[in-house]
């Protein structure tokens, strides 16, 4: 997780994109950094590679199920005529797409349209200047926009309406970005990244900024002094070292800020506001996940109609009122929420709140109890009447997450706590009150899909099981495990010796590289699939050539036994 300036782990959730209206992704970046996130011996049986295709995939369901914005545009590079312009070194240091790639890339745009969603490219013009002049027109109109790009220079068009998605590692870990969150990390306003990347310089698309300059010192400058312009001005009140490179390099820098600032302002014949979502062709999406060999995406085809946003519903906030008070016996139905050692119970009079001993348990046995994710409250081993976290989850089984803010939104529920409050005492009188609100809504919806009986029967029950499981625990023989542990230690250093002396070297077994080298450049065995580290040493190498030298085998064993040894 990237931290502030201060060292301090910086917060990075996405619950902004969750207010988005608008998705504007880079589809170059995307299709890119799916590539290098994924193994590139993922291939269909007949040995497509599909590594790139299926990280993209993922990363369009997920706005889809997870966001229901009601509007995504995919943006693609075309010949960066600009920024040639400016300098005939931008990204002239960038590696020729890989082949594997390349193979992959002509079903980008096929899938982008499947989804409904709308491909976007501009003669001349790079997919983040596309991104930018429509992000900008968003914002003006008001519209709630996040941008799905790992470009460094994106931040410069986050603001109180924009937010900036990332995708570090895969789809599956989301930073977003807000302009106190870009602050935060930089120490410079969204604004100022120009002039920051200007400094600093970029890498990735051979911007080359000022030399000796870092993260750190850049921000500092920029946030002293306010541009780049003006730090240049000011070089003289720099160290000797640094007031040469600023001076000797100040039209660098100022080409380096030029190249960076992305155009907000191109004449495209594309409003923000009617970039409104088709509905998926779930024909065609099955035809492309079939022929990729998709099957876990190919049985989640039908959740993308329900993840189609119908017409929002209005929340009408509702004064709800509560008082401190002792836990009364539950009589009828009652929502209950539990945190921190404090509890919330609704009932139709209001809520009362208080705070939580396990003994208060018996107090709600005789009362229809409804919560949300009831087999995490403590220490309640009871089947509630209603779980809405369970009714939620049955009528999107695909969806990746079920917190209660969301679901109240989503169908308009929205309780004000009366007389006002402190945000942990409302957040805990509303955790109470939705559940009692939203559960008939949603029992409705699991009733029309036929889900009852599985409901009733199955996974409530089942609730308070896995809540009496998880209360009692599993008693573990800590020696019987240490002494399982020092077995399987022993093992894995007599296989590390077997290992060298067959190589004829000490080398990491560990890694692939080096694995790589004894095996297919030293002992010249047969090499499979070559890939951006060098050769493969997967598990179906490794077996395809077991018989071609005895140490590949010590090498699978010692992977096996070092799994459970770090297990």
């Amino acid at each position: 997780m990237p931290k502030t300036l201060t060292g301090a782990e910086l917060q990075l959730d996405d619950g902004p994109a969750r207010e988005a209206e608008l998705f504007l992704v880079d589809g170059n970046n995307l299709a890119y950094r799916a590539f290098f996130a994924l193994p590139e011996e993922l291939a269909t049986t007949e040995g497509f590679p599909t590594n790139a295709l299926l990280g993209f995939t993922n990363m369009l369901f997920k706005l889809l199920s997870d966001y229901r914005p009601k509007g995504v545009a995919v943006a693609w590079d075309t010949r960066a005529v600009h920024r040639h312009e400016i300098s005939e070194e931008y990204k002239s240091e960038r590696r020729p797409m890989p082949d594997l790639l390349g193979e992959q890339f002509p079903y980008f745009r096929p899938i982008v349209e499947a989804f409904g969603y709308r491909n976007l490219e501009f003669e001349g013009w790079e997919a983040d200047d596309v991104i930018a002049t429509l992000a900008t027109r968003a914002d003006e109109l008001g519209i709630k926009t996040c941008v799905v790009s790992t470009d460094r220079d994106a931040f410069q068009l986050v603001s109180d309406n924009v937010c900036l998605m990332m995708t570090p590692r895969g789809v599956a870990d989301v930073h977003v970005y807000t302009p106190e969150r870009v602050e935060a990390r930089y120490g410079v306003r969204p604004d100022q990244v120009p002039d920051f990347i200007g400094l600093k310089g970029d890498t990735s698309d051979n911007i080359p900024g000022v030399p000796g300059i870092g993260d750190k010192t850049a921000g500092q400058l920029i946030a002293q002094y306010g541009s780049l312009e003006d730090v240049l001005e000011h070089a003289e009140e720099q160290s000797p070292a640094r007031r040469k490179n600023l001076t000797e390099y100040a039209d660098q820098a100022r080409q380096s800020k030029e190249l960076a600032t992305m155009r907000r302002d191109l004449e495209l014949d594309c409003d923000p506001a009617g970039l409104v979502l088709e509905p998926p062709d779930r024909s065609q999406l099955r035809e492309m996940f079939r022929k990729f060999e998709f099957r876990g995406l190919l049985s989640r085809v039908d959740q993308l109609d329900e993840a189609v946003p119908a017409m929002p519903m209005r929340a009408e906030g509702t004064e709800v009122p509560w008082r401190e008070g002792e836990l009364p016996d539950a009589r009828g139905r009652a929502g209950l929420a539990i945190d921190e050692g404090r509890f919330a119970l609704a009932r139709d009079e209001g809520v009362v709140v208080g705070t939580w001993e396990p003994e208060l348990a018996s107090r709600l046995r005789d009362g229809e109890v409804i919560a949300h994710g009831f087999k995490a409250l403590p220490r309640l081993t009871m089947q509630p009447a209603e779980d809405t976290m369970i009714l939620a989850y049955l009528i999107e089984p695909g969806r990746a997450s079920y917190e209660l803010d969301d679901l109240a939104r989503e169908y308009g529920v929205e309780p004000i706590p009366s007389p006002a409050t402190d945000d942990e005492t409302a957040a805990l009188v509303r955790h109470a009150e939705i559940p009692r609100r939203l559960a008939p809504t949603l029992l409705e919806r699991v009733r029309e899909r036929g889900g009852e009986h599985l409901y009733r029967e199955i996974e409530l029950p089942l609730t308070a099981v896995l809540a009496a499981m998880e209360d009692a625990g599993v008693k573990i023989d800590t020696y019987r495990m240490g002494e399982i542990t020092a077995r399987l230690a022993d093992r894995v250093e007599e296989l590390e010796a077997k290992a060298y002396e067959l190589a004829g070297e000490e080398f990491m077994i560990g890694s692939t590289q080096q694995v790589s080298r004894i095996l297919f450049e030293k002992l010249q065995l047969t090499p499979g699939r070559k890939g951006k580290t060098g050769y493969s040493t997967d598990t179906r190498v490794l077996r395809s050539i077991r018989h071609e030298h005895p140490l590949v085998e010590v090498i699978e064993e010692w992977r096996e036994y070092s799994k459970l040894l770090n297990t």
